[in-house]
């Protein structure tokens, strides 16, 4: 397994959905977040939506074809600068990091079943009233 490929490989394992952007705008081909060399202000705001514009393109194109409506970044700089990003140029694709996937899939033995994600947002699909009912027991097994 190659360098670009352990992010694909964690973030495979807790999604129910993965789409990559254009293959010409990823792994050695990427494009900057449009944070770089300081442009991750606000006083910069206009030069780094316009350096974000290939970045925010490659999103809005996986938006579009497939309803893509989250991007996991594992850069931490990425992680603060794409929301803006991803605010002008794709509109409705959050942001989040790999290690909050990861959080938000794990199920401990005995946990009470969560209808809200690490955000305190509602998790689609899961009504807070069944909040309650443990995860991992033996109904689950």
């Amino acid at each position: 397994m190659g360098i670009f490929e352990e992010p694909r490989y964690v973030i495979n394992s807790v999604c129910n959905n993965f789409h990559e952007m254009p293959e010409n705008t990823i792994r050695e081909k990427t494009f900057c977040c449009g944070g770089g060399a300081g442009l991750g202000t606000d006083e910069n705001m206009e030069i780094r939506l316009r350096g974000g514009l290939p970045r925010g393109n490659a999103v809005r194109y996986v938006q579009e074809e497939f309803g893509v409506n989250q991007l996991a970044a594992m850069c931490a700089i990425d992680r603060a600068v794409l929301p803006t990003v991803c605010d002008y140029w794709a509109p409705g694709v959050q942001v989040t990091g790999i290690c909050e996937l990861v959080a938000n899939a794990t199920v401990m033995k005995g946990e009470n079943d969560r209808s809200i994600d690490l955000r305190l947002e509602p998790i689609p699909g899961r009504a807070a009233d069944e909040k309650d009912k443990p995860r991992g027991s033996s109904d689950d097994e």
